[in-house]
């Protein structure tokens, strides 16, 4: 007769079964592991990005109107004529304003700023007795001093991307401390400021900077460098889960932001000049890119693609380039404004070529006197940072 043995008699487990618990119990704690780090990689829950896109339409406009600190000599060789920067730079506030669009004055924003906070800017700037300037004279000096002959390129001293506006970092010692004042801009009207540039090597001027939908695209090369662009990743102040680096080879200070000549005009359609569009890898024109992805509500960036071509991308997602003449592009012809989808603004030097084109394509198109606001080396795109879009 078989005996029943009690349940605490039962005789123990063998090696096997023990060995089968080990093997499970580190599987669930590598899960576990695996699970925390998934988490500490998400995007916080607050964190929506909207789409953002320079085709979209321009509201909000950001500008500076040249003034004093223009007066004299710039470069070796260039002497502007204040006065009719003066009025061309009006006309096209003008202009933008016709078309719907507010547009912000950094020397009225600095007017209303505290005396407080122009102080502390001017402080940084000289070590100059500022204690019995009035706002006015305290505002002029920290123009003049040195000169801020660029602040009226307000493209320059931040970008704005789908997490906010983002200070950068100037690459040249005389336009240095432009980002603060545009920072006190933003800061009077209420805007976000959503991460500053902070490495000691790095460079980020907001001309390198082109919003397009989902992705970004940003330029590497004369003032914007890399070690500003993994500061922006690790940063998540993107915010686009895809980032293109379009890689400047030709280092011409002509062309010395990605928009001197790269453009973008609708969802559909950009420019680039004939001579970039034409060239193969190798050659300095020749535009290489690589691109940085993300998982949707993910953190972390991955380097999808190294040395790539601008030119191929653009084309397998059947987007249209327009080519531009080498005239055009001598006459600033791709640094202009796109205010609404195939509706831009652009200086009035382009030739009948480039009209041609447009019209062509079913572009409209503003023609603005511009003759002496480019004798700085930029134009209408340079000229604006534009601090809201909508679809």
């Amino acid at each position: 007769m078989k005996i029943h043995t009690p349940s605490h008699k039962r005789k123990p487990m063998s090696l096997r079964w023990w060995a089968w618990c080990f093997v499970y119990c580190i599987l669930l704690a590598g899960c576990s592991t695996d699970n925390e780090q998934d988490e500490a990689d998400f995007v916080a829950a607050d964190a929506t990005y909207t789409h953002l896109a320079e085709y979209m339409y321009a509201t909000t406009i950001l500008m500076h109107t040249p003034g004093n600190e223009n007066q004299g000599s710039y470069g070796l060789h260039k002497q502007f004529d204040v006065e009719g920067m003066k009025e061309e730079h009006l006309a096209f506030i003008h202009a933008l304003q016709k078309n719907g669009i507010e547009v912000h004055e950094v020397i009225d924003l600095l007017r209303n700023a505290p005396m407080s906070r122009l102080q502390t800017i001017a402080k940084s700037i000289s070590s100059e007795d500022i204690s019995q300037m009035d706002k006015e004279l305290l505002i002029r000096h920290i123009l003049d001093t040195p000169p801020m002959k660029g602040l009226y390129f307000t493209r320059d001293q931040s970008i704005t991307t789908p997490r906010g506006h983002v200070m950068g970092k100037m690459r040249l010692v005389h336009r240095k401390h432009e980002p603060a004042l545009i920072a006190l801009c933003y800061e009077q009207l209420g805007e976000k400021i959503a991460y500053t540039i902070e490495g000691n090597n790095a460079y980020l001027e907001g001309g390198d900077y082109l919003p397009f939908g989902t992705l970004s695209f940003i330029g590497e090369g004369l003032r914007t460098n890399r070690a500003a662009i993994e500061e922006l990743l690790q940063a998540d102040a993107i915010g686009h889960d895809t980032l293109v680096v379009v890689k400047d080879a030709l280092f011409n200070t002509s062309q010395m932001h990605l928009d001197t000549y790269f453009n973008i005009i609708d969802s559909n359609l950009v420019t680039l000049p004939s001579t970039r569009m034409n060239a193969q890898a190798g050659e300095s024109n020749h535009v290489a890119i690589d691109i940085y992805t993300r998982a949707p509500g993910r953190l972390k960036y991955k380097q999808t693609t190294t040395n790539g071509s601008l030119v191929k991308f653009l084309q397998d997602r059947h987007i249209q380039i327009i080519p531009l003449s080498d005239e055009d592009e001598q006459h600033f012809g791709s640094n202009y404004l796109c205010i609404a989808p195939r509706h831009i603004m652009v200086t009035d030097g382009v030739s009948e070529d480039f009209k041609k084109k447009m019209e062509h394509y079913k572009v409209k198109v503003e023609y603005i006197k511009l003759n002496e606001l480019t004798e700085g080396n930029g134009c209408a795109h340079c000229m604006t940072q534009v601090l809201l879009r909508q679809p």
